[in-house]
């Protein structure tokens, strides 16, 4: 707990300590060591901001759109395709085939139907 809280103020007192150097390095002009260090490398992160920003740039609502559906469609596919699987282990089954038929109204109405409605159906 202690630690935590110890890192924490740490951390907190660097952060400080780096604006004030920035703050005075931007004031002065001369660069400290540590820019000095971090310059050699500068090259590569602009490259990689640059790259990120000119992907970024070509996603505009057409192609945000487009890729929704392209991903919509590859989830729906999958759903899909686990449907059939337990519509074909369902269907394997006496019960299930009979259940299925019960829901799509193709069994037997007798004329002692639940309802009226249904007696009316079976005397056609």
């Amino acid at each position: 707990m202690y630690t935590t809280i110890v890192l924490f103020y740490i951390s907190l007192a660097f952060i400080f300590l780096m604006i004030l150097f920035k703050h005075r390095e931007v004031k002065s002009g001369h660069p400290t060591v540590i820019s000095k260090l971090g310059s050699g490398s500068d090259h590569i992160f602009h490259d990689i901001f640059r790259t990120a920003k000119k992907g970024l740039s070509y996603l505009n609502r057409h192609t945000f759109v487009a890729i929704g559906h392209w991903m919509v469609f590859h989830i729906l596919v999958r759903i899909r395709k686990v449907y059939v699987e337990i519509k074909a282990l369902f269907l394997a089954l006496p019960q299930g085939r009979k259940m299925l038929d019960a829901v799509r109204g193709r069994g037997e109405v007798s004329n002692h139907g639940v309802s009226f409605y249904l007696r009316r159906i079976a005397d056609k």
